[in-house]
């Protein structure tokens, strides 16, 4: 699949998932450390709101602040990506925020994961892991086949 039909699949994932809940999937951007991935964050987001999700681009903060401000914006998902040693503590420990907060129903997915890395975030209730080169418009759509299983199984 070319990069514009993963595109327009995740335009029409967002449609269907926005007549399930009445508003589009959203989407925060998630920034904890400072690190060499500000160019790769511009074009995830510019690439998530092409792809139909709103998106909320957050500054520096710590997974504390990051938890409270996604639980602020009532967003679905949290996209992070470093490419910083210390991205494993730091999702680990927004994902406590997120719980002790009573939302641990807001997933979070990791961009630039390597792969001895993905068992521990699994573990921690991580709900994706990307390798650093992984296309964005098939992270997109992960991503919104995860958000409508969890919408699907909240159904049930």
């Amino acid at each position: 699949m070319n990069q514009e039909m993963e595109r327009q699949k995740s335009v029409e994932l967002t449609k269907k998932l926005a007549d399930m809940e009445g508003r589009r999937p959203r989407l925060y951007m998630a920034d904890m450390e400072e690190d060499h991935s500000k160019e790769n964050r511009k074009l995830a987001a510019t690439t998530f709101a092409d792809g139909g999700w709103d998106v909320d681009v957050g500054s520096m903060e710590t997974p504390e602040d990051t938890a409270r401000h996604a639980i602020e914006n009532d967003v679905h998902f949290i996209y992070f990506s470093t490419d910083s040693p210390h991205r494993v503590h730091l999702t680990v420990e927004l994902e406590r925020a997120l719980t002790l907060q009573g939302r641990d129903d807001i997933l979070i997915a990791v961009q630039q994961g390597e792969e001895k890395e993905k068992e521990t975030l699994f573990r921690y209730g991580i709900a994706a892991v990307f390798p650093k080169d992984y296309p964005l418009e098939q992270a997109s759509l992960t991503m919104l086949g995860l958000l409508m299983a969890q919408m699907e199984d909240e159904n049930d």
